[in-house]
């Protein structure tokens, strides 16, 4: 119950475009509260004042930042929560990085700590869940909020080196974490974070040395670092950042579990062709897993064209018609000699039931092997609200037989007009953009497999019919997608299906096989005249 709640919740916010402010507003609550804890960094009420007054001004900044990148149209309840709770962690740990090096004997230098703070947490954990923008903000964000965990007695020039490498570091990261396609880049990510601390570490120990004639500055800067201990510096700066990675990696399943959020190592997991369900489609239902791989090819085509997202596309039409998998043998593409399909002993109603239960059952195969709720939501709207023309028009057909030997006296029932619900889809009508192409994809596949030998123009001129069918039917108007998109959309479909139905020359026998091929029509015609 309470998951349906919050996904509920967190539809509405999505769509309400609230995620940022509650994003803020959540962090700015929490890291308050860390403030109060971290008392023990801070010398007196002065300094908790001074923390508090630069948490507020530099949460309000995020909010104006957030409405200015437009997050709210990348983050969800669910994602706006999670990066809260990355950017609050990642300062917990910062403050737990000053507390020990004040207290480790030799490492208690306010420089050090610089090179041991966990700038990579938030903004790899974000980038690889929700994406590289948010990931970039949230380097940010725990840029300017860390800068008020200091003390006042923090040197104001060891300030302004945090906030270079924060930020430098955590939005390079983010930028390579966004990409992260396998589980292990979680580890590359990690040694990048130390690399680039390391190096921004020394970069501004050289500029602090650069004016020479200014020695209190030289004298800051050889306070500032032990350079018999720069070894031991560097060891532990990649070591810490390595172990943070590697957690950040065996965590991300959980992560990805308790906020319900699918990164892209998921999306390609899923697409696997050794999944449960994709096995079981291959065996009961070859001609549907066919189907289902050129809507893969489709959509991905159609998703990169209109930059949308093309994994998530491609995955779910791999899964929109999994609820095949009940009744095989209904479907068209499953069905060898149609002379004999099973629908010849059927009414059109019972067809028509079994046709479109088929996004129930797989709705309920995908919530049962755990799927993404968007794969989810693909497969129950890929259809819309659309009607099973063919068995609708067959009940139509039979009706209006009846009807006619009712007038002319032959029968004295008159028969009920079919009632058009049972053919139709239960819907609802796409509404993401993802789903608008599969939806549009598994069309354009289905109609266009009945061509035969098909010309440019044939292609062109089906692909075309489809869309405006669907336009008109009010099919993609809660997509997203706008007239532009649908432009590209058919373009793109239209190469595609394109090259599946060229034509392949006529390749010449070789003499030899000729030669034979009428040696044996010889004698034949031979035999046959005696």
């Amino acid at each position: 119950m309470f998951k349906s709640f919050f996904n509920r919740a967190n539809d509405a916010a999505s769509r309400k475009g609230i995620g940022y402010a509650v994003t803020v507003t959540l962090a700015l609550s929490a890291i308050v509260a860390l403030s109060f804890l971290a008392g023990t960094v801070a010398d007196g009420i002065a300094d908790l004042t001074h923390r508090i007054i630069g948490l507020v001004i530099a949460a309000l900044s995020m909010l104006v930042l957030a409405h200015a990148l437009r997050l709210r149209l990348l983050l969800s309840l669910r994602s706006a929560t999670m990066l809260t709770v990355a950017v609050v962690v990642q300062l917990v740990l910062q403050v737990g990085v000053m507390e020990l090096c004040g207290r480790l004997p030799g490492y208690n230098l306010p420089a050090q700590c610089l090179l041991f703070f966990p700038y990579m947490l938030a903004p790899t954990v974000v980038a690889v869940m929700v994406g590289r923008r948010p990931g970039s903000y949230s380097a940010l964000f725990c840029s300017l909020l860390g800068l008020s965990l200091f003390p006042s007695s923090f040197p104001q020039h060891l300030l302004v080196d945090y906030t270079l490498i924060s930020l430098t570091t955590g939005v390079l990261v983010a930028q390579f974490a966004g990409r992260v396609h396998r589980r292990e880049q979680v580890l590359q990510a990690g040694m990048l974070a130390a690399v680039l601390v390391l190096v921004c570490s020394l970069a501004l120990i050289a500029l602090h040395n650069v004016p020479v004639d200014r020695p209190h500055e030289l004298a800051t800067f050889r306070k500032g670092f032990h350079f018999g201990g720069m070894a031991a510096e560097v060891g532990v700066t990649l070591g810490f950042n390595f172990v943070l990675a590697a957690l950040i990696g065996g965590l991300m399943p959980a992560l990805e579990r308790l906020f319900n959020i699918s990164t892209p190592i998921t999306w390609l997991e899923w697409a696997d062709m050794n999944h449960p369900l994709l096995k079981k489609l291959q065996i009961t239902a070859p001609g549907t897993f066919h189907h289902s791989l050129v809507v893969q090819r489709l959509a991905e085509a159609a998703a990169e064209a209109v930059c949308a997202d093309v994994t998530r596309a491609g995955v779910c039409g791999l899964y929109h018609d999994i609820g095949k998998i009940r009744n095989p043998q209904y479907f068209a593409e499953n069905i060898i000699d149609y002379t004999n399909s099973l629908h010849n002993e059927l009414t059109p109603e019972a067809s028509a039931r079994i046709i479109t239960a088929h996004v129930q059952d797989g709705v309920e195969m995908a919530e049962a092997h755990g799927l993404n709720r968007r794969i989810v939501a693909v497969i129950r709207e890929h259809h819309g609200v659309s009607t099973a023309y063919f068995f609708y028009r067959k009940a139509m057909d039979l009706y209006e037989e009846a009807k006619d030997k009712f007038e002319q006296g032959l029968v004295d029932t008159c028969p009920d007009e079919p009632d058009k619900s049972i053919f139709t889809y239960k819907g609802p009508i796409p509404q993401t953009r993802e789903s608008g192409i599969v939806s549009m994809a598994d069309a354009v596949e289905s109609a266009t497999r009945s061509l035969q030998h098909p010309t440019e123009a044939d292609i062109r001129a089906m692909i075309d019919g489809i869309f405006k069918g669907r336009i008109l039917d009010g099919h993609l108007q809660d997509s997203g997608l706008t007239l532009g998109d649908i432009a590209k959309m058919k373009d793109s479909f239209f190469q595609t299906i394109r090259t599946m139905h060229h034509n392949r020359i006529s390749y010449p026998k070789p003499k030899e096989e000729d030669a034979t091929t009428k040696l044996v029509e010889q004698h034949l015609e031979d035999k046959n005249k005696a």
